[in-house]
């Protein structure tokens, strides 16, 4: 009968759930437990056997806490493999032996390093470099070692232990890919709280995102969705979302947030913007957040019907009133009043989202998925303009130039191709994701005219559009009443659209920039 080998377990870990009942069920099977520090303590005090890694090593003094782990015989014995004869004969000549299963996990660096109150100094105190070694050495070593690094995984690898006294495979190069994933996004996470300011896009990126929540379904019921957030940033923008009330977010509700968000906190005064699947259908701005509400509501009513709403200030009861009046099926606010509460809680459907912050990180990235790789890019985080100049003989009115300002947000948050119609302080019409321009230019005028048929005298009508224009533009612009134009300039038709704004009597800028968003 062959004498069944002596098997060991190595345990450290920073999240200590299930790990005594886990140590308990190893010994059962026959495992020695080797561990340290607070692990080793829990271990004990459930009056469990164990032994100590500084006696397992024998050389107390050698190194201090985890940094134990990294001891050449600790390391030899996970890396050692048993079809090698050669290593396992230095191991052995080295008075080390096999290390079986290795259950270690880290600590969570991803929580510490959004702490403002931590230095620097305190946060790189946290990083754990024996455990990850550990793990990389474990997993490397799958076919000789379990390797674990979520407590989730510890009854399926002992049910499989108990009924076959071994694991498959293929359960363990599962659960080393998990182990190097885990490590990979440990690395991320400091990495991207590190840094990220490069003067050019390096030619290696790393990108460390946590699920932070199970989405019903993502773009279509057909497809799995999940909103993950990137690990090591601070909360500023949508993974600081605060769901109020209502039923959780769905992945179209994020999608139309970022543009409804982003686009209303780009605007110093009070402004209301409504998306809906991703493009803006109404934007306003007033002194009272209720009629800017009104203004953007009423440039799309079909369009803002179901839509996702954002505002830049505290959302009061008159604003409320005015949502609870119609349809849309989220609101974004920095706060709400009680009172606002109050009023929109009574609508069955709508979602109510806090969003505190209104910052936008100056080094934001933006991934787009292709077949096989990922285009990357910095996000459109800039001014909307570089050095804004009129070129025409005309400049525009100060009542223009604001209509204007207000108008280029909404383009550089429209798709392209956009043209966007403003007049005063709300847009009126806005053609979006068209083939061409023109298409663009003559959607929003139909909009603009089907809606607005009338329009009170004395304030004009302006035109932005996040690309450039031709004289053909101009032209159908003019016919439409259209006064002043953005735009960003910077091509070979400059010049005749310059000619037909004078020959009408239009005002155009110029900014230097274009915002182009596909």
């Amino acid at each position: 009968m062959t004498e069944k080998k002596e098997r060991y377990a190595l345990l450290s870990v920073a999240d200590r759930t299930g790990i005594i009942d886990f140590a308990y069920d190893l010994a059962a099977l026959g495992f020695t437990i080797i561990s340290s520090g607070a692990t080793a303590s829990a271990v004990r005090q459930a009056e469990l056997e164990i032994v100590d890694l500084k006696d397992f090593v024998h050389t107390p003094d050698l190194l201090e806490g985890r940094l134990s782990f990294l001891h050449p015989k600790v390391v030899a014995g996970i890396a050692a493999e048993r079809d090698n004869p050669g290593r396992m004969h230095e191991l052995e000549r080295r008075g080390g032996v096999p290390i079986d299963l290795v259950a270690v996990n880290l600590y969570p660096v991803a929580e510490i390093v959004g702490d403002a109150k931590l230095s620097q100094a305190e946060i790189l105190d946290y990083i754990d470099l024996a455990g990850s070694a550990l793990l990389r050495a474990a997993a490397r070593n799958f076919r000789d070692v379990v390797c674990l690094c979520d407590p989730d995984d510890y009854q399926p690898v002992l049910d499989s232990l108990r009924q076959y006294d071994r694991l498959p495979l293929d359960k363990r190069q599962t659960l080393a890919a998990k182990a190097f994933h885990y490590s990979a996004y440990y690395d991320s996470t400091v990495a991207q709280y590190l840094g990220g300011k490069w003067d050019k896009l390096p030619d290696e990126l790393v990108i460390g995102l946590k699920k932070t929540a199970d989405l019903h379904y993502g773009e279509n019921p057909q497809q799995q969705g999940a909103l993950y957030t990137l690990s090591g940033a601070r909360p500023w923008g949508l993974n600081a979302a605060e769901l109020v009330y209502g039923k959780p977010l769905s992945y179209n509700h994020y999608l139309d947030l970022e543009v409804a968000w982003e686009l209303a906190t780009e605007i110093g005064e009070p402004a209301c913007a409504i998306v809906k699947h991703g493009v803006p259908a109404g934007l306003a701005t007033s002194e009272k957040l209720s009629e800017a509400a009104r203004l953007a509501y009423r440039c799309d009513p079909r369009g803002c019907f179901r839509a996702t709403a954002a505002v830049n200030r505290e959302l009061e009861e008159d604003a409320a009133a005015f949502f609870a009046a119609e349809y849309v099926s989220c609101i974004a606010a920095p706060e709400f009043s009680d009172r606002a509460l109050s009023v929109l809680k009574s609508k069955k459907d709508i979602r109510l989202v806090r969003l505190p912050s209104t910052l936008i990180s100056a080094h934001e990235m933006d991934f787009r998925s292709l077949a096989g790789g990922v285009l990357v890019q910095e996000k459109d985080n800039g001014p909307l303009a570089a050095q804004p100049r009129a070129v025409t003989k005309r400049a525009p009115t100060e009542v223009e130039m604001k209509s204007l300002t207000m108008a280029f947000h909404a383009a550089k948050h429209a798709r392209t191709h956009c043209a966007v119609l403003a007049r005063g302080n709300h847009t009126i019409g806005i053609g979006s994701g068209q083939t061409s321009r023109l298409d663009a230019l003559r959607l929003a005028l139909v909009k603009s005219q089907e809606r607005h048929p009338i329009l009170p005298a004395g304030l004009p009508i302006v035109l932005a559009c996040d690309g450039t224009l031709s004289s053909e533009h101009v032209h159908e612009a003019a016919q439409g009443g259209v006064t002043a134009i953005i735009q960003p300039g910077g091509s070979s038709d400059d010049r005749d659209a310059v000619e037909a704004c004078d020959k009408r009597g239009l005002a155009m800028i110029f900014t230097g920039l274009r915002h182009f968003r596909h």
